[in-house]
């Protein structure tokens, strides 16, 4: 019956109702939205950047990342590479062989990093046929090179010209070879960019003199959460052995700690926002009250309990804070699903300062469902907690004071 008579309270004033309900709604859909674009964005950049260094998770030889030679280079065993690829929180890998050459053309003479690549799992993880600005992008069986666009122009090459490389192959083997210009690529990244070049794995190996040797195998996940379970299972088992299986926050400190740093920042402004949230709540519950004094004087003056009239003024507020939840995560789903379909997009200085971090200038959001669930519970408890005050003020009433409100 108290419960019943709360639901008819509730819209016995539609406008006041409203209002209160609006600014649950409002509260919920402004935290779920902004919490969503700052785990976009940061979720956006690490993916970007760890995508095209390190992956998620990066196995390679022990010693590999305390030494980056070639000579630590190593040999995949079938049944690693059978397990990564049934392992179904894997989204894709790119095996890779990477090492430091001298590149010459015409009088120039640059120092570039090659990287042996498997063009089609190269291009699930990176995407990297994307980033050619001419040619073609790289099949499996090439004998020629992409070549970044800062590195073309440094040596002036143009497609179908010939690169000659030079540098020091596995166990100390010469590494000589030249190679057509297939494609050229443009990263975002200076230093990249001014420095790379791709050769398909099985002609890099052969240039190396490291026949069905890696360099590493980068992991990219279908979920950043899972990163240290996975890495944990690969390491349990036999075909690890003799591997260092390392995730990126390890391999790229500096990114982890700018990570922890700015998110931090970020979380001082979701609180911030949670105080303004508090601040209308509480605006519009002490309206509510205000506005019922008489009504409450009244109802004790016929004799009805204070408990009683705590207990339905508070099932109104829970009854008022579940619907303006709803609604807001209702309404803040679409609009995240549009941003995520067309993101925001940067434009001038601020889309070159994204650019030159390797990162795509583009602002969208997480949508996740632990969002939807943590932001909506966060606001709920916040009006519920609100609502000790107006069930103290009843509780204080004065019966006399309520009736000449």
């Amino acid at each position: 019956m108290y419960i019943l008579l709360a639901w008819r309270n509730i819209w016995r004033n539609k406008r006041r109702s409203l209002i209160t309900m609006s600014s649950v709604m409002f509260a919920v859909m402004l935290a779920i939205v902004m919490k969503s674009m700052i785990s976009g964005v940061w979720g956006k950049m690490i993916n970007d950047v760890v995508s095209f260094s390190s992956g998620y998770i990066q196995i390679h030889k022990k010693g590999y990342w305390a030494e980056q030679s070639i000579d630590n280079s190593f040999k995949a065993q079938q049944d690693l590479i059978n397990v990564i690829d049934q392992h179904n929180d894997i989204l894709s890998w790119a095996p890779r062989l990477e090492s430091f050459s001298l590149a010459s053309s015409q009088d120039k003479t640059k120092g570039v990093l090659i990287n042996g690549i498997d063009p089609e799992r190269e291009n699930k993880t990176t995407k990297l046929a994307q980033k050619l600005t001419q040619g073609n992008y790289l099949e499996h069986n090439d004998q020629s090179v992409m070549v970044a666009e800062g590195l073309a122009k440094q040596l002036k090459l143009n497609l179908n010209d010939t690169i000659v490389l030079l540098g020091q192959g596995y166990h100390g083997n010469l590494a000589a070879g030249k190679y057509p210009v297939k494609a050229i690529v443009h990263m975002g990244v200076v230093e990249l960019n001014q420095s790379m070049v791709w050769m398909p794995l099985e002609l890099c190996q052969a240039y190396f003199s490291a026949e069905q040797m890696l360099s590493s195998i980068s992991l990219i996940l279908a979920d950043e959460n899972k990163m240290n379970i996975i890495r944990s299972e690969l390491e349990a088992l036999p075909a690890s052995k003799g591997y260092e299986i390392m995730t990126w926050s390890e391999m790229l400190p500096e990114l982890d700690q700018m990570v922890k740093g700015d998110s931090t920042a970020h979380y001082l402004v979701i609180y911030i926002l949670y105080l303004v949230i508090s601040f209308g709540v509480f605006g519009t519950l002490l309206m509510m009250m205000n506005e019922r004094m008489h009504e409450f004087g009244i109802l004790l003056a016929i004799g009805m309990k204070k408990r009683i009239i705590i207990f339905i003024t508070l099932t109104e507020v829970v009854i008022m804070a579940c619907v303006g939840t709803l609604v807001g995560s209702f309404i803040a789903l679409p609009l995240l699903l549009y941003l995520a379909k067309h993101p925001i997009k940067f434009t001038g200085e601020l889309a070159k300062v994204y650019e030159s971090f390797g990162m795509e200038a583009i602002l969208p959001p997480a949508i996740e469902t632990s969002i939807f669930i943590t932001q909506a519970y966060t606001v709920f408890f916040i009006v519920i907690l609100l609502s000790i005050y107006p069930a103290y003020k009843i509780y204080k009433l004065k019966i006399i004071k309520a009736l000449n409100t």
